[in-house]
């Protein structure tokens, strides 16, 4: 009679323990060793929180009029190098250099070239993105360095330091594992150099558009 009673009593015991473990291994099947958890975001294409970048671009300075005189700089191809960090997903900071080789002409006979060696400071706004097109804008401070060559230049012309304020935006294109392709305008607002002529305090405007590589890690 104890037998059958205890029978009677293990048998649905053991039977609902068997739906339990079948319902909780539905509920919360095994996880394969080389799967992500799950609601685990896809790794960025752009690599780690550093960056730096090569690349090459145009400077159009704007042509004005200074003490009644006109002023104009001729167009000419530019070389930039910089470093970028990412602080999070949407901050960042980045300095730069821009190097490009200007002639400046003031009225009729006054005209330098110079080595015009740019140093700027900038913070980067990021949009996050697990895509292949990341945009950014970004704006800072910095300044330029004109050093005349003797040799294209009237005598006398001095090297000068002018203050300069940066504004720009671009698009990264993920073109392979930690490489981006980076399209990029950027504008310069400057003091215009005399380099000891004449006395200018008036400020300028330069559009930079330029593309560049660009190696994250």
């Amino acid at each position: 009679m104890r037998h059958r009673l205890l029978r009677s009593l293990v048998l649905p015991f053991l039977c609902a323990l068997a739906l339990a473990a079948a319902a909780a291994a539905q509920a919360n099947p095994p996880i394969a060793p080389n799967l992500p958890p799950p609601n685990q975001p896809a790794p960025s294409p752009y690599g780690g929180n550093w960056e730096i970048f090569a690349g090459g671009g145009m400077q159009f300075a704007k042509a004005t009029t200074v003490n009644s005189q006109p002023l104009s700089t001729t167009n000419v191809v530019s070389g930039t190098f910089g470093v970028r960090y990412h602080v999070n997903d949407f901050n960042a900071v980045e300095v730069r250099y821009t190097f490009a080789q200007p002639t400046q002409t003031y009225g009729s006979n006054l005209f330098v070239k110079a080595r015009a060696n740019e140093f700027t400071a900038a913070y980067v706004w990021t949009y996050p993105s697990s895509g292949f097109i990341r945009p950014f804008v970004l704006g800072g401070l910095g300044f330029t360095d004109f050093t005349p060559v003797a040799s294209q230049s009237v005598p006398g012309a001095v090297s000068q330091r002018k203050w300069g304020l940066e504004y720009g935006g671009g698009l990264d294109f993920a073109v392979a594992k930690q490489w981006t392709v980076r399209l990029e305008y950027r504008g310069l607002f400057y003091r215009i150099p005399d380099f000891g002529f004449i006395g200018i305090k008036q400020l300028n405007h330069m559009a930079e558009p330029d593309i560049a590589l660009v190696y994250h890690f």
